[in-house]
């Protein structure tokens, strides 16, 4: 036999190649895509801490590689709300599908594949969806009608596990044209279901966090007392759930000799640590001006040698005003530690609380003089200190977020003062703000 001469046994035909090469390229392929899926699942997931924004998107995410349309149940828990994320291949769907997820939700029978995978922790496959099992899984007629029109072929829910508990699942549904998933795509799915239990566990986490730092929070922000001269209404706004709540807070109490403290201040930090801190601060603060009867330059000073002292470890900023209301005429004497200034409104009049040279921050450098600066508070007029997450925002100035806190308090200064914080706060927040907000207003009563 010559080295050109080939058993007939052995031949590959052109065909055959081509066929073969043609398959090991779509291997290949389906093998990148499912990587590029599970990358941008875990870019997901690892991005954000917000769950409904996590559970949303992950449907979308796994439509139409590994289902048709999918829905992820979201089972309500310590730290997690009851939360429900729909796709469909065809957009066209998604508002039926949207309407069914939410009926199915409320209205599935023990026997329905999502309610076991969420009571089980187990994995449920059906690859085929005949009738009579609609009927068993989703008893309200509506819903079931609904279920209809989505023609459901086969179905996987894959339970959402993490910490030995079942947090949620994943539905992935195929119509009858497609078939049912793959080994190749369950597994692909499995591994997503994986991280996606990863990532609410982590949600979750946060979420206790975040209610614990906030219930903290709320227990020291107690309500202002009340006076015959003086009004006083008081706000805090947790940031959006992307962002910790932190060490915002605002205090008003009366010091021995009658004079009213009015202080706002926010410690550095988003977490259970910072919420902690401000009750240190805020406690420290009250006990050195009460004590003391010292105006606020003084209180500041004291308060600062105080964490130096003690070696605390707090750095803050804060504001401090005492308002000394004598029947003829209220004064404001105040000292700013590194705080965003205050400021007096009296109808179209705006006096901007400003320093030459504002003072350091709280926990920096104790020796740091304290000034005291002294304005007039008119009959009608209203003193309002805040924290800066009321005029910060990306895209906008400090100087531009105070310009337009003034010019909204111009529009609203006649507006009683419960409503003026009310309508302040609308108007100036975004719908998913960055950092929480404390304020307090001040306002002389004219009679």
């Amino acid at each position: 036999m010559t080295s050109e001469e080939v058993p007939v046994g052995e031949q590959t035909s052109t065909e055959e190649l081509t066929s073969a090469l043609a398959e090991s390229r779509a291997t290949a392929e389906r093998v990148a895509s499912r990587l590029r899926l599970l990358g941008d699942v875990s870019e997901l997931l690892s991005s954000t801490l917000e769950q409904r924004v996590a559970v949303a998107a992950l449907a979308g995410l796994v439509v139409p590689q590994l289902a048709d349309w999918c829905i992820v149940t979201v089972a309500a828990t310590d730290g997690l709300e009851r939360d429900l994320g729909w796709a469909h291949r065809d957009p066209a769907s998604n508002g039926a599908l949207g309407t069914y997820a939410r009926q199915q939700y409320e209205n599935m029978s023990e026997q329905a594949a999502v309610s076991i995978a969420l009571r089980t922790g187990q994995t449920v496959i059906v690859r085929e969806m005949p009738p009579a099992l609609l009927d068993t899984w989703v008893p309200e007629a509506g819903a079931r009608a609904d279920l209809g029109v989505l023609a459901p072929g086969s179905v996987a829910v894959l339970p959402l596990n993490a910490g030995g508990r079942t947090l949620g699942a994943m539905a992935l549904v195929t119509l009858k044209d497609r078939g049912p998933q793959t080994a190749g795509e369950l597994e692909t799915a499995h591994d997503v279901a994986r991280r996606a239990g990863i990532a609410l566990d982590n949600a979750r986490l946060y979420g206790q966090q975040r209610q614990l730092s906030e219930t903290l929070q709320r227990s020291l922000l107690t309500e202002p007392p009340a006076s015959d001269r003086l009004e006083i209404a008081v706000r805090y706004v947790p940031a959006a759930a992307e962002a910790q709540v932190g060490g915002d807070w605002y205090d008003a109490f009366p010091q021995p000799d009658g004079e009213l403290m009015v202080v706002i201040g926010d410690v550095v930090g988003h977490d259970s640590r910072a919420a902690a801190a401000m009750g240190e601060l805020r406690g420290l603060l009250r006990g050195i001006a009460y004590t003391t009867g010292a105006g606020p330059g003084t209180v500041l000073t004291r308060l600062d040698e105080t964490i130096d002292g003690l070696g605390i470890g707090i750095t803050a900023t804060s504001l401090v005003a005492q308002v000394d209301d004598n029947p003829d005429g209220a004064r404001v004497h105040w000292s700013n530690a590194g705080h965003p200034p205050g400021i007096i409104v009296d109808g179209p009049s705006v006096v901007v609380l400003t320093q030459a040279e504002p003072d350091l921050m709280l926990g920096i450098d104790p020796r740091t003089p304290r000034g005291e600066t002294t304005a007039s508070l008119p009959p009608g007029a209203t003193l309002l200190l805040y924290t800066d997450g009321l005029i910060e925002r990306r895209g906008l100035s400090i100087d531009d977020g105070i310009a337009e806190l003034t010019a909204a308090l111009v529009d609203l200064a006649d507006q009683p003062l419960e409503q003026l914080c009310d309508l302040l706060l609308e108007r100036m927040l975004p719908p998913a703000a960055a950092d929480d907000v404390a304020l307090i207003a001040v306002r002389t009563r004219t009679c």
